[in-house]
């Protein structure tokens, strides 16, 4: 890609645009990188492996097809933005069954992100070579292009993530009310979408604050029209949650909440996480995690290019909206030490993988800090060696993490390790059905058995949940009226369901049932023939 000459450079601070021949470049290798790893993670089987993944398959699949679709397959936990998108491609049985539906929206988010953080990457720094090397820090990450692949929400949000920074760059620069607006809007759509973006929200309003220089009732106003429109996420999740369920914070501290799910490790097993109150502890694990996605190599050059950021903000106010792209990590050793958010590494205390893939949320930081080393001030031949070596560290840190192989990607592991449809319950369910399901509505607790239903081609439509609230109200006295087939997982709502009124259940007989080392176990019901 040609470099621009900096003899002819605008000023400090109007828009630096990129060259078009740069431009078509930048687009074609992420193009090209973008359908490359798509099909490599597809066609070995691995894109499809994270239970989240396949959760947010059935919820994308509910919208359209249920007893109940559209707004009441819209539950408290998993935000709806990405469910919403995927929703018209999980119609189609292949793309749900196979998990594409939500790896095609993944991938478009990932190859537009990659976009946004080259344009990042050379407007800020007003030269080609730093949009490069942004560019790179993106698509030479291995985890980061695996998430790509997966139906899962991280990349949908890491380019809202990166638009928000974008649009408030371009703010920056001449206090637009387009860039402001647009910058809202990208933050609205994120807090949809991961609660991560939530946690940002404050930090960007302070940002718009003092970001633009005018009059200090005008920052005030700008700032709360940006935090007005970024809001309305929130808020609108928050009167979803207290309609649909009687808790405006149901999300939070209800059923499948991350607080929930700890209170119930805690009195089932005793073991607290072992971040769980310890901020140092917590800040540990997270660098530690950062290490295994990001890599040693991109963490230095990130640490690097920090510091030439710090440098450059002394001159200028250019590259402060940058700043955001660190605010995740804060968030994420607070949820950890406060939050009862779990992040397991195999380095450290109990050596196993789980949730790794949050140090990705810090991938626009490892992209772009590194840029702001190429000032304009480096004359062309000097950016050019740098910009040489950069990409060799970079290049040899994606052959080394990929040297032993995709399933051996720290990322990949810890979906290989986890996914649900290995556990044994899900399995013998399976093949149950698939030997014995003859047609007939079946009556399962959502979101429990996540693998089933595509594995053995079952429609929503012909299943009953606990999200069909006026079906679901009829199983306290006549479930043999609406269900033929009952799948009973040990404490789940349809076990707490019969606990609770099992005299209505006395038409339905057990045809299978399991029970496993550790408490887990299942029960298939049918209803009795009539006689």
């Amino acid at each position: 890609m040609p470099d621009a000459d900096v003899d002819s450079q605008p000023t400090e601070l109007e828009l630096w645009r990129i060259p078009p021949s740069a431009r078509g470049a930048a687009a074609l290798v992420i193009l090209a990188a973008t359908c490359a790893g798509l099909r490599f993670f597809y066609s070995h089987r691995l894109s499809n492996l994270y239970g989240d993944g396949l959760a947010h398959m059935e919820g994308a699949r509910r919208i359209f097809d249920s007893l109940t679709p559209g707004y009441q397959e819209i539950g408290s936990v998993w935000l709806p933005l990405y469910h919403l998108i995927c929703a018209p491609l999980a119609l189609n049985n292949f793309l749900w069954r196979s998990g594409l539906a939500g790896g095609i929206v993944s991938s478009l988010a990932f190859a537009l992100t990659c976009y946004v953080l080259f344009c990042l990457g050379a407007e800020m720094n007003r030269n080609v070579a730093a949009g490069v090397v942004a560019l790179a820090g993106a698509l030479l990450c291995p985890s980061f292009l695996y998430l790509a692949s997966t139906p899962l929400t991280e990349p949908l949000a890491i380019l809202c993530f990166a638009l928000v920074v974008y649009a408030l760059f371009r703010y920056s620069l001449a206090g637009s009310w387009r860039a402001l607006t647009g910058a809202g809007v990208a933050a609205l759509l994120g807090t949809l979408t991961r609660y991560d973006l939530w946690n940002v929200l404050p930090f960007a309003a302070v940002l718009v604050f003092g970001i633009y220089p005018c009059a200090w009732r005008q920052r005030l106003y700008r700032a709360c029209i940006f935090a007005g429109i970024a809001l309305i996420g929130p808020l609108a999740w928050m009167i979803h949650n207290a309609h649909r369920f009687g808790n405006p914070l149901e999300f939070y501290n209800g059923p499948g909440s991350a607080q929930d799910i700890y209170a119930h490790q805690l009195a089932t097993t005793g073991f607290p996480y072992p971040t769980a109150g310890n901020l140092l502890l917590s800040t540990r694990y997270y660098l530690e995690d950062l290490k295994l996605v990001m890599g040693a190599g991109a963490l230095e050059l990130a640490v690097l290019g920090v510091v030439a950021w710090c440098a450059s903000l002394r001159g200028s106010r250019r590259a402060a909206a940058a700043v955001l792209f660190l605010v995740p990590l804060p968030f994420y050793i607070e949820a950890m030490a406060h939050a009862g958010v779990p992040l397991y590494v195999p380095t450290l205390f109990p050596h196993t993988y789980y949730n790794i893939r949050y140090g990705v949320e810090m991938i626009g930081a490892a992209a772009l800090f590194p840029s702001f080393v190429f000032t304009p001030r480096l004359g062309r031949g000097l950016r050019l060696a740098l910009l040489v070596i950069f990409l060799a560290v970079m290049g040899v840190q994606f052959v080394q993490v990929g040297s032993a192989g995709a399933r051996e990607m720290p990322i990949v592991k810890e979906g290989i390790l986890n996914t649900p449809c290995h556990n044994p319950s899900q399995q013998a369910i399976i093949a149950y059905l698939r030997a014995h399901y003859d047609g007939g509505r079946v009556l399962v607790a959502a979101g429990k058995w996540p693998c089933v239903m595509p594995d053995v081609n079952i429609d929503f439509r012909n299943t009953l949940s606990q999200y069909n609230r006026p079906y679901w109200a009829k199983m306290r006295t006549e479930p043999q009226k609406w269900v033929e087939w009952i799948i009973r997982g040990k404490g789940d709502e349809v076990d707490s369901l019969m606990r609770s009124y099992s005299q209505a259940f006395k038409d339905f007989e057990v045809v299978d049932q399991e029970q496993f080392p550790g408490g887990g176990g299942f029960a298939i019901y049918r209803r009795r023939a009539e006689r």
